[in-house]
């Protein structure tokens, strides 16, 4: 049997002893051959028995087929070399993966699960799954080191500096600039607006001292 887009049924189970009565209650597993991402048996899920093979040529080929879906919540890869299914699993973009056995992992329930795209988000069961009921705080305070204390830099500092502007940009710079050079050069800036800052506080306190 085959469909309008080529696609074939290579294979169908029966009902056994259920009747001609069961053709409307069950869907019987079937094997489909020549299908391709412009059916929606390919793009949607079936929830259903169906198995339907596709041809690869190598294993990118493989992984970009595999990968060519809007849901990814479990795969499992099989193949005669354990390095090889392992490689193109951690390629595939799911949440649950199975080397050369299917559903495995619900076995496992010391392992998050979950999926990603229209799969859903977050995972439940493992350390992932218990932190997602946990409400988490974190705290920072200094520790005791002599001479060193987070402060708030003085450009910063209330009532705010002509170059506060300037000093945030070159702050941010420093801690997640791209390169060294970038992260150098704000580093450079820092230290010349800081300076400067000094200089003109200087400045105003003997001005102060002369009236």
């Amino acid at each position: 049997m085959m469909g309008e887009k080529g696609a074939e049924i290579v294979g169908r189970g029966r009902f056994g002893n259920l009747g001609e009565d069961a053709v409307d209650q069950f869907f019987p597993p079937t094997v489909i051959v020549n299908v391709n991402h412009t059916m929606k048996l390919m793009q949607e899920e079936a929830f259903g028995p169906i198995i339907p093979i596709m041809k690869f040529s190598d294993d990118e080929e493989v992984i970009k087929l595999a990968n060519d879906s809007n849901y990814g919540l479990g795969c499992a890869v099989f193949s005669g070399s354990q390095k090889r299914a392992i490689k193109i699993a951690s390629q595939l973009q799911c949440g649950v993966a199975a080397i050369n056995d299917f559903a495995s992992s619900y076995m496992c329930q010391s392992l998050p699960f979950g999926g990603v795209k229209h799969s859903g988000f977050g995972r439940f069961a493992g350390v992932e799954g218990l932190r997602a009921c946990c409400l988490v705080k974190s705290v920072v305070e200094d520790r005791f080191w002599p001479y060193i204390k987070t402060v708030i830099p003085k450009p910063i500092q209330y009532p705010i500096a002509e170059n506060a502007f300037e000093f945030q940009v070159s702050l941010v710079e420093t801690l997640y600039g791209m390169n060294i050079w970038d992260r150098l050069r704000a580093v450079t800036n820092l230290l010349k607006i800081l300076t400067d800052q000094k200089s003109h506080q200087v400045q105003r306190s003997e001005s102060d001292d002369c009236t």
